[in-house]
Formats: structure tokens, C-alpha cells, sequence
């Protein structure tokens, strides 16, 4: 692809930049006292209001408020994709099957606790674009096997035909990881498609993503599933930066944390498990926070290829999942410094 194609998806992206929530308005939105207030913020003084014009403040749900920050998400993401083509293009892509994914997820969770699935609708963010996936007929099915025969003809069928029942568990965590698999499996595919020299530094901050998701697996699966060595390997992800094989199977070897901090002394992710008392609470968080600062690091370089776009991306994924600790915090009437802990963003 032409540096001119870069140069004109580039400028698209810092023009959508400049209207991104500034630290102010974030400090701003902190102090509000109730959900309602976080709403008549966003809509009066950021770029959100544009799709809150419909909502009433006075009837307003909090997974309304979310569903319609996810669309901004989708929209800008399909906006971007009209300035790219090719392989770059089909890159993008990819994040808003991430979003079909975590709606694919919802609905299997909701349908494994014996919920109506018609009731999970706010909840779903996908493309209606680009989806294969039948999401109306999804919420109406009231079982597992008709669950399933829907996905047929897209790639999910073949993740998901294997399992029998979605009442155990563990069975339920080997979906979501297989669907993780997936996914990530897809990213990687897709990312060895565009060029590596162009892209050196995003593809780096990429595959250091994935080695940050293992940790948290390996972590998790050995102190609250009790998983076997070969079912940590099987539903670890492929394509890491540092953790390669023998690391990551040494991770797994490991008899304890003490163990695996031992084995991480020297690496960049020894922070992930350096926290006794909080390492449960606050470990998704910490990795988001390390990738927010690699991804504006990357924006920051205003790199080739499209560095720049999917840092763009990535870091508006980020500002999103903020609000939205924001609209939680409101929901347990936190005090601002403790709503902050709970940010990616850090604020002194």
C-alpha cells in the first residue's frame, strides 16, 4: 500500500484524536455523583453526545449507556476501514470480530444459567455490516445444540461443535478459551499478512499482548481450576513475544508463584505478579495498563504502516473500558480515589 494511502488514513485518525476525552473532563468525570450525571457529562462535553442524542437521562439503564459507547467503538473502527484496503484492511477487521466474540460469549454464559437470551440484547456489540453470525435468531434459542446448528457456516461452529453441554463449569471456561484460541489465532494469521519490517514495533506490542493473556492464564488456571499441564498448553495462545514455548512451559511447570515470579525476575511482566495482597483483584487491569502505555508509546512514534491506526483503536477500546469503571463506580458510590484504582489511566 502507497505512503499516500497511509498519509490519508493517518491525518483521519489525529483529526479523531483531537476529539478524544482530554485528562480534565476525565477528572471531571470522576467527581459526578450518579450515572446520570456521567451521562449528561458525556453527551454536553465530549464527542459521546452524538450517539447519547436519543437516550432520556431520566430512563437511562446503565448497559444502554455501554451498548451505545461499544457503537461508537464499531463505527469509528468501520469508518478507518474505509481508508485501507488489502491486507491492512482485513487487519482491522479483526477487532471487530473481537467484539463478536465477547457478544458470542454473553450469550453462551446467559444460555448456560438458564437465562432468556431476548433479555442480553443491550449487551450485544458486533458489526451488523460484517457479521456472518445470526445474532436475532441467537437470542431466541432456548438450547445448546440450536445454539450451535445457528453458527453454522461460519467459523465459530467448528469451535464450538465439540462440546456436548455448557453446565459444567469447566466446560464453559474450555469454550471461552477455545473461542480465545480463536480469535487470537485469527489476529496472528492476519498480523504475519501485513508488513513485518513496516509494522516492526506494532507487531512487537501485539505478541506482547498475548504474552501477558498467557501469564494471567497459566496464573489462573494452576490456583483456582487446578488444570492439568497439558490443558494449560493446549488452551495457551500461540505467537508471543518473550514467552516462547520453553518459557511458557516452564511457567506451567512451576509448583507455585514464588516459583513463577523466580522465573520472571528479569522480565518486563515480573509486574503482573509482584503484588501479594492485590494480585487477584487488580492483575486484568495492571495488563491493561501496561498495554495502554505500549500503545501510546506506538502512537506517540506516529510509525509506519498502521501503527497509528490500530493504536488508535486500541487506545479508544481503552478510554471506553474506563467510562465504564466510571459507570460502575457510580453504581457502589465510590469516593474518586478509589474510583482511580479501578482506571487504566493512572491520575496523581
Amino acid at each position: 500500500m502507497s505512503n499516500s494511502k497511509f498519509s490519508c488514513v493517518n491525518t483521519k485518525v489525529l483529526a479523531m484524536t483531537a476529539r478524544k476525552i482530554r485528562e480534565d473532563q476525565y477528572q471531571d468525570l470522576i467527581k459526578t455523583k450518579s450515572l446520570s450525571e456521567v451521562f449528561v457529562y458525556l453527551r454536553d462535553h465530549t464527542y459521546y453526545g452524538e450517539f447519547f442524542k436519543n437516550m432520556d437521562p431520566q430512563q437511562l439503564h446503565r448497559t444502554e449507556l455501554e451498548a451505545h459507547l461499544n457503537d461508537l467503538k464499531i463505527n469509528q473502527i468501520e469508518k478507518l476501514m474505509h481508508y485501507l484496503s488489502g491486507n491492512e484492511k482485513l487487519f482491522l477487521k479483526t477487532f471487530l470480530v473481537r467484539m463478536e466474540v465477547e457478544s458470542l460469549r454473553v450469550l453462551i454464559r446467559g444460555l448456560s444459567r438458564g437465562e432468556d437470551l431476548e433479555n442480553l440484547k443491550p449487551l450485544m456489540v458486533y458489526s451488523k455490516i460484517h457479521t456472518k453470525l445470526p445474532f436475532d435468531r441467537l437470542l431466541k434459542v432456548k438450547d445448546w445444540e440450536s445454539f450451535k446448528k445457528l453458527t453454522m457456516g461460519t467459523d465459530y461452529y467448528r469451535v464450538l461443535e465439540i462440546y456436548k453441554n455448557i453446565t459444567d463449569n469447566v466446560e464453559l471456561i474450555m469454550i471461552e478459551k477455545n473461542l480465545d484460541r480463536y480469535y487470537y489465532d485469527l489476529l496472528k494469521n492476519r498480523l504475519l499478512k501485513i508488513d513485518q519490517k513496516e509494522n516492526k514495533e506494532l507487531v512487537q506490542v501485539q505478541r506482547r499482548n498475548i504474552d501477558l493473556l498467557n501469564l494471567i492464564w497459566v496464573y489462573r488456571g494452576k490456583k483456582f481450576y487446578g488444570l492439568s499441564r497439558e490443558e494449560l498448553i493446549a488452551y495457551s495462545l500461540r505467537g508471543g513475544y518473550e514467552l516462547n514455548d520453553e518459557k511458557l512451559n516452564a511457567l506451567i511447570m512451576a509448583k507455585n508463584v514464588s516459583e513463577m515470579k523466580v522465573l520472571l525476575e528479569n522480565s518486563v511482566y515480573y509486574f503482573l505478579l509482584n503484588h501479594e495482597k492485590t494480585i487477584d483483584l487488580f492483575m486484568e487491569r495492571r495488563r491493561e495498563r501496561f498495554m495502554y502505555y505500549q500503545y501510546m508509546n506506538l502512537f506517540a512514534k506516529r510509525g509506519n504502516g498502521i501503527s497509528l491506526v490500530v493504536a488508535y483503536i486500541r487506545l479508544l477500546d481503552f478510554e471506553v473500558e474506563d467510562i465504564t469503571s466510571l459507570i460502575e463506580s457510580k453504581r457502589y458510590k465510590m469516593e474518586p480515589e478509589e474510583t482511580k484504582k479501578y482506571l487504566i489511566r493512572f491520575f496523581e
